[in-house]
């Protein structure tokens, strides 16, 4: 009695234990980490150092936290947080302002347990008061990078306060190049793009943007397509609009297309169209009736731009901290173009200053 007891109690445990297993095989996670709600859940008339619990739909990377989390505006001073698998405890700073929203930002190095990051930065607003601000500004960064940052000042400020004083807040731009910054205040603002953003970096010697303008304001309407264009470096050379390039051999030319078509527009000539990739530009001047053509394309995949090429160099100027200029105003196509050897792709009249909505 005592022997078929003893064999039962084997099985049994036997059978817990492969009760807990993980399942072999199967695909990997691939799916990034995303929030599912905090504590409080509506996040007004909060205090200054109160504790807010995120939750996430993943176990966390617990290395991944330590530069993810911020808090914006940016002076309101570093946060503490307390790792709990897939919750973070979050303790507020003290010196909070009143009639501010302020914002929790996870970023993007942000990752779960299997390393997997999230692909664009989490937000959430917070407030001492019974609403949340609610203006908005948000755009695409064009050029080639693998990833660019955003920085927005609190009303009209000069270069040099650019320079030696830390944005109010910081957006990425995610997979598609894309950025957004909610939950604004009414009010004036400066931005600047950059390709990388760092406090003891400077940045002025880096690749960066100005908007074609010196001063936003989110007073009457959230703007959209904010757009800047970061150049690959300062040496990036510009295809010659009527050459080919020949294979490394010298045996083989090249197969090429061309893309011809008009436009119509706000701008006064001279009327650049740009043509890129990562590592293909071509530029051509637009003709007084709007029509252009650009010859011996390497075949590949392309973004359109045109601009006004107001010092008729050859080149989208984007600005300067040296010079206190503002970038060229541009327009991108709204889709990205495939060339194929020997093709001549015609495009349909394209009205830019009909894509921006501000």
């Amino acid at each position: 009695m005592n022997r078929l007891f003893l064999i039962l109690l084997i099985m049994i445990s036997l059978n817990n234990c492969a009760s807990v297993m993980s399942p072999e095989g199967g695909p990997l996670d691939k799916n990034p980490p995303s929030l599912l709600g905090t504590q409080p859940e509506v996040l007004i008339n909060i205090k200054s150092e109160q504790k807010i619990t995120i939750r996430l739909s993943e176990y966390l990377k617990e290395s991944s936290i330590k530069n993810a989390i911020n808090i914006f505006p940016m002076h309101a001073g570093k946060v503490q947080y307390e790792f709990r698998g897939d919750k973070i405890d979050v303790w507020l700073p003290s010196d909070l302002s009143k009639d501010t929203t302020y914002m929790i930002v996870l970023n993007t190095t942000l990752a779960d347990e299997h390393g997997v990051a999230i692909t664009k930065d989490i937000s959430i607003p917070f407030t001492s008061d019974f609403i949340f601000d609610s203006s908005a500004i948000q755009g695409t960064v064009y050029g080639d990078f693998d990833q660019a940052a955003v920085l927005l000042w609190r009303g009209i400020v000069d270069r040099e306060s650019m320079l030696n004083t830390a944005p109010d807040y910081i957006a990425n731009t995610t997979d598609d190049s894309e950025y957004i910054f909610n939950y604004l205040p009414s009010d004036n603002f400066s931005i600047l793009a950059v390709e990388q953003y760092g406090s003891n970096i400077d940045y002025s010697k880096g690749e960066h943007a100005f908007y074609h303008q010196n001063l936003l304001s989110t007073k009457k309407v959230n703007l959209k397509n904010i757009d800047f264009f970061i150049h690959k470096n300062s040496d990036s050379e510009v295809l010659d609009k009527d050459t080919l390039d020949v294979a490394e051999d010298n045996s083989d030319i090249i197969k090429t297309a061309d893309i011809s078509g008009a436009v119509k527009g706000k701008f006064l000539h001279p009327i650049k169209i740009l043509l890129q990739n990562s590592s293909h530009s071509y530029v051509q001047a637009v003709n007084l009736d709007g029509s252009y053509v650009i010859n011996d394309i390497i075949g590949a995949k392309y973004q359109l731009l045109i601009y006004e090429d107001r010092n008729n160099n050859d080149k989208l100027d984007t600005g300067s901290f040296l010079d206190k200029t503002q970038s060229e105003e541009f327009y991108a196509y709204p889709d990205s173009l495939s060339c194929r050897a020997n093709w001549e792709l015609e495009l349909p009249l394209w009205k830019y200053q009909e894509e921006t909505i501000k």
